[in-house]
């Protein structure tokens, strides 16, 4: 999925690129096929951004927009693909996995690396201030109820997003019964949702 999307975005470019006068042609580096989809949208804003007109240039972060929510897509079908896998302390997969090794596991096909622990992934990527602002591929954290509530001691991958209500369901490791989907209106999640980290499409 990631080498399609660079293989088509660099296409949209060489396309308005076609059309530009000569004079405003710049040289496209070649593209880096083992970029991340932030480092791939940080280029393409370096080296098109100056030279388009701002309506063509919208049209490009849409497309690189479009391009992460495919790539996020790809990540929780892949996710999807392990419901069922028994629960494991310290296992990576894929035949078992504990939470934040189903986490690592799913992100590594993505060419990002997940640090090991759920206390480790939850300093990674960029903080998301609200559960409305959940976007599907965002890491959810999870810890302890009263004294030790915001220490984390869990981890899942956002599947779905109901923006006006803040209800999400995440699939993730469970200690009972193995790879599954949840829901955040879950008494028993909603008391101790820690909060939220982004890692696609951002540095």
């Amino acid at each position: 999925m990631l080498k399609k999307a660079i293989i088509l975005l660099f296409g949209l470019s060489s396309t308005t690129f076609a059309n530009t006068p000569i004079r405003h042609r710049v040289a496209m580096p070649r593209p880096d096929l083992l970029a991340t989809p932030a480092a791939i949208q940080e280029r393409v804003a370096e080296v098109i951004t100056p030279v388009l007109p701002v309506t063509q240039g919208k049209e490009l972060v849409n497309a690189v927009s479009g391009f992460t929510s495919a790539i996020a897509e790809d990540l929780i079908e892949a996710a999807k693909r392990h419901i069922g896998a028994r629960y494991s302390l310290g296992s990576t997969g894929p035949k078992s996995f504990d939470c934040s090794g189903f986490t690592s596991y799913v992100f590594k096909r993505l060419g990002i690396t997940l640090k090991r622990s759920s206390r480790e992934q939850v300093t990674q990527g960029e903080a998301v201030a609200s559960k409305s602002e959940l976007q599907p591929g965002d890491l959810v954290f999870f810890g302890h109820r009263g004294r030790k509530a915001k220490s984390v001691s869990h981890v899942g991958i956002v599947t779905d997003v109901d923006a006006e209500t803040g209800l999400f369901s995440f699939i993730h490791a469970s200690t009972s019964r193995g790879v599954r989907i949840d829901s955040s209106d879950d008494s028993y999640w909603s008391a101790r949702y820690v909060g939220a980290r982004r890692l696609l499409g951002v540095d």
